[in-house]
């Protein structure tokens, strides 16, 4: 009798973690991502990207990956031999998500602090590029990251995968 993959740990990690990608790049896109609604004089009628929510949303999931964290570990202790080698590679992965939210949450931050005008100014109240241009590298850097490390994530997937599938011919 073949066990159905949706059954298994690493599925269910599997779609959580999707899920938590899928959020994470919406809040990037939100921030990032070219739109006519962001030039003016549009963007005087449509609202703007919510800076305060993406900062809560990075939390939110940097909370998340504390549980992925701790679901892993649990499930390397039930899991199938053929799963072991992607329940090895996420731990990893899930350190430079939880790093690359942290660094996303920081761009959005300094966003909503320029708009209430928080941030340190001179005395002519002129922009201090650097400051943002240093989270910008350390967000870029963090995604850099996240991608080999997901790169890991994708080959151990595939051997899982692999390994499923001979189970259940074998069985």
């Amino acid at each position: 009798m073949s066990e159905d993959i949706n059954k298994l740990p690493s599925q269910i990690i599997y779609n959580n973690l999707k899920e938590l990608v899928r959020a994470k790049n919406t809040a990037h896109e939100s921030i990032f991502k070219f739109h006519w609604k962001k030039m003016w004089p549009f963007s005087l009628i449509w609202p703007q990207v919510d800076f305060v929510r993406i900062v809560r949303l990075m939390g939110e999931l940097r909370k998340n990956v504390v549980s992925q964290k701790a679901l892993v570990k649990e499930a390397k202790t039930k899991a199938k031999p053929f799963e072991k080698m992607f329940l090895d590679v996420l731990p990893a992965y899930l350190e430079s998500f939880d790093i690359s939210c942290k660094c996303l949450a920081d761009v959005a931050q300094w966003k909503q602090d320029m708009l209430e005008k928080k941030l340190h100014h001179d005395v002519k109240m002129m922009r201090d590029v650097s400051e943002y241009n240093n989270i910008l590298k350390a967000y870029e850097k963090a995604q850099n990251e996240l991608v080999k490390a997901g790169e890991f994530v994708r080959l151990g997937w595939v051997e899982m995968l692999k390994g499923f599938v001979t189970e259940t011919e074998g069985a």
